[in-house]
């Protein structure tokens, strides 16, 4: 038990330090100021049809809000170039999105690509 509760803190620990700091200041779901304290840890897998599409969306993954947000990913085409993809070339994409309230948190963890790129265009 001990070890379980070890491990679950680890995990809470790294999770923080993946999702520092949100990617917005401004609530995507009511445009308010976002409290910091809630949070929601937004993460999704992307694939590339090439090593350049995967090398461009690396440089800035923020700059494609709208493409993450509509994105499939088990539509087997390059978030990109809407080409096949290469299973071997694939990012993860997160982000902490803020919300001003819990209400509104529920609202984006029922529905989080519904805001990821309101919360990107409201950053």
């Amino acid at each position: 038990m001990k070890t379980l509760l070890t491990l679950i803190a680890a995990v809470s620990v790294f999770a923080g330090a993946a999702f520092a700091d949100p990617v917005n200041k401004l609530c995507p779901v009511s445009g308010k100021a976002g409290d910091p304290e809630v949070t929601y840890a937004y993460n999704k897998k992307v694939s590339f049809c090439c090593d350049k599409c995967k090398a461009k969306f690396d440089k800035d993954p923020a700059s494609f809000g709208e493409k993450i947000a509509a994105y499939k990913a088990d539509s087997g085409k390059c978030i990109l170039s809407g080409k096949d993809i290469d299973k071997a070339q694939t990012s993860d994409y997160k982000a902490a999105i803020t919300t001003c309230c819990e209400k509104c948190k529920a609202k984006v963890e029922a529905e989080p690509d519904k805001f990821i790129a309101k919360a990107l265009k409201k950053a």
